[in-house]
């Protein structure tokens, strides 16, 4: 599997929708032959589009992924084009094409950030894309990312490519990691800079705890590797939340932003925000901060939930059924099995009203809910000792 990334400015690009695609014959068919030779013959048939690599910390874009687009004589899928390529002979110059633009593209990266092109393992030994790989006086910021699913024929050629371009600074990924023993040992072999996990292993993830645990496994392994972690394929918010809570470091995926003819260098404040306030929450996991409910506040306010006297101090804390009782103070730092402890030490009458937390000031954050607190509890006794 091949995919282009690229930067969109400085290029004429066509704005190809992919969602409705008329799928193209078999790669076996000879049709496929001429379009790939027209393709060859007219850059300007390919398109090249930008996909953001994100920081799922900050939200900031630490990347690009260049995305290939062909026209006609069928808009079908990437994959079907490159597979087609394959089969006809087109691949090693077609990818030998991508490596020259993402090499020269990347004068126009902003600062702190880097560009990935994909190749085939196999083809590096190739003439077309060695010429291209070896002939790099330096490759600084660009990421040579090979996919799993097929290995170098020629290894020992392969690995004099592979040398040269981690010597002439560039970085090396792995694409589609965490599909099946061949995918393990070839991380252990080829130790790349970055990991990317499958999107099979991400779809879902949400509401698979196996998947889950699969990628915190990846995560252990990766950081003993002095390696980096990249989920791509992501496509909902709850599986964005997810990786974030996994402590993923980057991410990749319509949840985050589309490929575009163009570079995007910020993503949306409010999806950064929601980024940042979850990531914020995750490594607050363990204290009472990742509880905390805003709630209304006031000295017998309609609605209030929380009461303060002539001082503004927290006093009292209203139930669902109306009724007040005594307020328990907690501070946003608190461990959450001290607070756990010190709420089952209350009257039984009091036991299961919610927590205050205020500032060190004084000043009310909001409340935390008991079963909220003690599904937290559990939640870290479940993890086991050494997470």
């Amino acid at each position: 599997m091949l995919r282009w990334m690229l930067i969109g400015r400085g290029w004429q690009v066509l704005d190809v929708v992919m969602d409705a695609v008329e799928v193209g014959p078999p790669p076996d068919d000879p049709r496929w032959a001429h379009a790939l030779q027209r393709v060859v013959d007219q850059p300007d048939l390919l398109s090249l589009h930008a996909q953001p690599i994100v920081e799922l910390t900050s939200g900031a874009v630490a990347g690009y992924e260049m995305l290939s687009r062909f026209t006609g004589p069928w808009q079908a899928p990437p994959d079907q084009w490159f597979a087609a390529a394959e089969r006809w002979g087109f691949n090693p110059v077609l990818q030998a094409r991508v490596l020259r633009a993402g090499i020269a593209a990347r004068r126009l990266l902003p600062p702190d950030t880097f560009l990935t092109v994909n190749v085939d393992p196999h083809l590096l030994a190739h003439e077309d894309v060695a010429e291209v790989l070896l002939g790099a006086p330096e490759l600084t910021r660009l990421v040579l990312e090979l996919t799993e699913h097929s290995q170098a024929e020629q290894a020992s050629a392969a690995e004099v490519v592979l040398a040269h371009v981690r010597e002439v600074g560039a970085m090396v990924a792995m694409d589609d990691a965490g599909t099946g023993y061949a995918g393990l040992s070839q991380l252990l072999t080829l130790r790349p800079h970055i990991v990317k996990l499958d999107r099979e292993l991400i779809t879902g993830i949400d509401t698979d705890p196996v998947k889950a645990a699969l990628v915190e496994v990846f995560g252990d392994l990766a950081g003993r590797m002095d390696t980096w972690v990249l989920a791509e394929g992501i496509e909902t918010r709850a599986e964005l939340d997810t990786l974030i809570r996994l402590g993923v470091p980057l991410g990749q995926g319509w949840a985050l932003a589309r490929a575009a003819p163009s570079m995007l260098e910020v993503l949306p404040p409010a999806l950064v925000e929601h980024i940042r306030k979850t990531a914020l929450r995750s490594s607050l996991e363990g204290y009472v901060a990742s509880l905390v409910s805003p709630v209304e506040i006031g000295a017998g306010r309609a609605g209030s939930v929380v009461s303060l006297d002539d001082n503004g101090r927290a006093v009292a804390v209203r139930l669902h059924n109306g009724q007040w009782l005594p307020a328990m103070l907690v501070s946003p730092s608190t461990l959450v099995v001290d607070a756990a402890r010190r709420a089952m030490t209350r009257d039984v009458r009091h036991r299961y009203a919610p927590l205050v937390c205020t500032d060190g000031l004084g000043q009310v954050i909001g409340t935390v809910g008991i079963e909220d607190l003690l599904l937290a509890l559990c939640a870290s006794t479940s993890s086991g000792p050494g997470r």
